[in-house]
């Protein structure tokens, strides 16, 4: 499961880094108990369900796949308080099997991690420091651009190109210690209308959390909130007044109180709609699946729930 061995060594480093981290003071524990899972939530019509869309996730280009898992998840989660460690990676596990995704078996090298500290910079430096591997120039500009904005939520990944005859094509930091991992992108292909040649894949995803802008977030709107940025591609940031439609990407910018409790249909519409591509589909063609997905969700494989079909 994913591109090199220096990438799972990274994964289960940035699991005893963060761990590290948070041993030397207690994490105060997240809110949990019950919660209405439909507040905030209302039945969406097509142009709503569209503008959401766009105003929320990336489309990228026209002519580029959307990037996506295309290997077996494995989810790991560290720095909560006692179980709600368990609790967070549980129903990230429920969300990926609702959007279709495969999980990975037991023993499984983490690809997917969720991290909560006081500290998620010096976190993320000493991760640059142990293995470099796991960033590029994209993803460094994306914590640069987070932090710079004092997110509560630090999210990146590495994504590479691969050919539909499985070859491998990407770039990996300069400072990588193998430079072997160092590829130049070369399209041999000429695209078609339909069919890309090579589509983008998700071979890791983290978001870091910082615990001390955590009050009054319940678990499951943690989970909620990581799952769409580990297994998608959020705007960054948002644009959720352009929007217009509820999101629980809106966790930190409304607040807990105000924000829905968990993902909306929107969420989960756009999650079953991405996966539902094939891989080497355009980004074009995201739009009307995530429509699909939500007017017909148990059309599209892994739905478990029914939202209101548009007027």
């Amino acid at each position: 499961m994913g591109r090199s061995f220096a990438t799972i060594i990274g994964a289960l480093g940035l699991a005893a880094l963060s761990a590290a981290a948070t041993a030397q003071e207690a994490a105060p524990p997240l809110a949990e108990g019950s919660t209405i899972e439909v507040q905030g939530d209302r039945a969406l019509s097509r142009d709503e369900i569209l503008r959401g869309q766009r105003a929320l996730y990336e489309a990228g280009l026209a002519y580029r796949t959307a990037p996506r898992f295309h290997d077996p998840v494995c989810v790991a989660v560290v720095g909560l308080a006692g179980r709600q460690n368990d609790i967070v990676a549980e129903r990230i596990r429920a969300n990926i099997r609702e959007a279709g995704v495969e999980l990975a078996g037991a023993g499984c090298k983490p690809n997917a991690l969720v991290s909560a500290n006081r500290k998620p910079k010096a976190v993320i430096d000493a991760l640059r420091r142990r293995d470099p591997q796991l960033f590029n120039r994209a993803s460094e500009e994306a914590i640069r651009r987070q932090l710079d904005a004092g997110s509560p939520a630090i999210a990146w990944g590495e994504t590479i190109l691969r050919a539909n005859d499985g070859i491998i094509f990407g770039e990996r930091s300069s400072s990588s210690s193998n430079p072997a991992f160092v590829v130049p992108v070369f399209f041999g292909a000429l695209p078609s209308r339909h069919r890309a040649p090579l589509y983008q894949a998700k071979v890791n995803a983290l978001v870091f959390f910082d615990l001390d802008r955590l009050e009054d977030v319940h678990v499951n709107q943690l989970a909620d909130y990581a799952t769409l940025h580990l297994l998608g591609d959020p705007r960054d940031p948002a644009d959720h007044a352009g929007a217009g439609v509820p999101s629980i990407l809106s966790l930190f910018a409304d607040g807990p109180a105000k924000a829905p409790p968990a993902m909306t249909s929107l969420d989960r519409a756009y999650l079953r709609g991405l996966y539902a591509l094939r891989s080497n589909e355009w980004g074009w063609r995201l739009s009307a699946s995530v429509l699909a997905a939500y007017r017909e969700p148990e059309a599209l494989p892994g739905a478990a729930t029914s939202p209101a079909s548009p007027s």
